[in-house]
């Protein structure tokens, strides 16, 4: 291989390399944490709770200290909190109970 094959390999591959690089990022612009709707065992990452600090481990359904990543849109189709709404919720204990029997009742 020449010095100017390499060259041209070499741009072509960078050039390949950023296309895929900011395919993530789009995707990831069209996506958001969606309290309430995690099941047990189902959650992303860490809760506003406190009761846990990684994926997928939450031993309760419908929690609105829970998050799931979704598309942008399907949370408030789903009855999801943002977190504004979910730090909320979680203030009041009655509030919170409420807000787990009601989505509960919604999965059936």
């Amino acid at each position: 291989m020449n010095k100017r094959q390499f060259l041209n390999t070499a741009a072509a591959s960078l050039l390949a390399m950023g296309a895929l690089a900011s395919a993530p990022a789009a995707q990831a612009e069209s996506m958001g944490k969606c309290f309430g709707v995690a099941t047990a065992g189902h959650n992303d990452c860490a809760g506003l709770s406190g009761l846990h600090s990684c994926k997928g481990t939450t031993t309760m359904n419908y929690n609105p200290g829970d998050f799931v990543v979704k598309p942008t849109g399907t949370c408030e189709k789903l009855g999801g909190l943002t977190m504004e709404q979910a730090q909320a919720v979680l203030k009041s204990p009655s509030e919170t109970k409420a807000f787990e029997e009601k989505m509960g009742k919604m999965a059936m």
